[in-house]
C-alpha cells in the first residue's frame, strides 16, 4: 500500500458514515453503503441458474461456499456486484465491503499478458487487492468504531463482532493492524 493510505481509508469510512447519518462509532450496512454509492448488490440466484448450477458456483450448503463476491459492469456501464448469499451474514458484509473498496479506489482490471479471463471475472494485482482488504476491514470496522466499542461500549472481541455484522476474524484483524491492542492494555476476549 501506499504511504498514508491506511490513514486515507479511515477518512473515507468516517465520511460515509457521515453522508449516511451515522455516528462515528455506528454500524456501517454493506448493502446500504452500495445503495448510497448508486452500485447494484444482487445475488446469483436472479441470474436463471437451475440449482445444480447454483450448488456448483455458491456451494452445496451453508459451511460449503463456493466464491464470495465480483464486480462486474453492466451494459449501462453501471457497477453492480454480485454476492454469494449461501455465507453467513458477517462475510456477506465483509465480501460486499471488499468489492465496494475495489470500485471506491477506482481499481483496473488488469490481465497479465497469456491470462485469459472470461468478462466477467475480475483480475486485481497484489497491490490492489491489499488497499481494497485494507480499506474494506475499515469500512466495516473503522478504528475509531473499535476504540468505542472497547473503551465506551465497554463491549469483548465478540459483542464487537455482533454488534458490526463482523467475523471474529475480522475483529482481531482490525485491532492488530490499527495498533488498538498496543494502545489499550486489556481486551476482553
Amino acid at each position: 500500500m501506499q504511504r498514508g493510505f491506511k490513514a486515507k481509508a479511515e477518512r473515507i469510512s468516517n465520511q460515509f458514515r457521515t453522508e449516511l447519518g451515522l455516528e462515528y462509532h455506528e454500524p456501517l450496512c454493506g448493502f446500504k453503503l452500495a445503495n448510497h454509492l448508486e452500485i447494484e448488490v444482487i445475488s446469483p440466484e436472479i441470474l436463471g441458474l437451475n440449482n445444480k448450477e447454483l450448488d456448483v458456483l455458491l456451494g452445496n450448503n451453508s459451511t460449503s461456499s463456493g466464491w464470495s463476491a465480483l464486480t462486474m459492469t453492466d451494459c449501462n456501464n453501471q457497477k453492480l456486484i454480485i454476492h454469494n448469499t449461501r455465507t453467513s451474514i458477517a462475510r456477506q458484509q465483509s465480501d460486499i465491503m471488499h468489492e465496494l473498496a475495489h470500485i471506491i479506489c477506482e481499481h483496473k482490471i488488469v490481465v497479465p499478458e497469456g491470462v485469459i479471463l472470461p468478462s466477467y471475472m475480475r483480475y486485481y494485482d497484489k497491490f490492489q487487492e491489499s488497499e481494497a482488504e485494507y480499506l474494506g476491514s475499515c469500512l466495516q470496522l473503522p478504528r475509531e468504531c473499535l476504540v468505542w466499542a472497547i473503551t465506551i461500549g465497554n463491549m469483548s472481541k465478540r459483542e464487537i463482532a455482533t454488534n458490526y455484522s463482523a467475523s471474529l476474524q475480522m475483529v482481531n484483524y482490525r485491532i492488530n493492524t490499527t495498533g488498538i491492542s498496543r494502545q489499550l492494555k486489556y481486551i476482553k476476549a
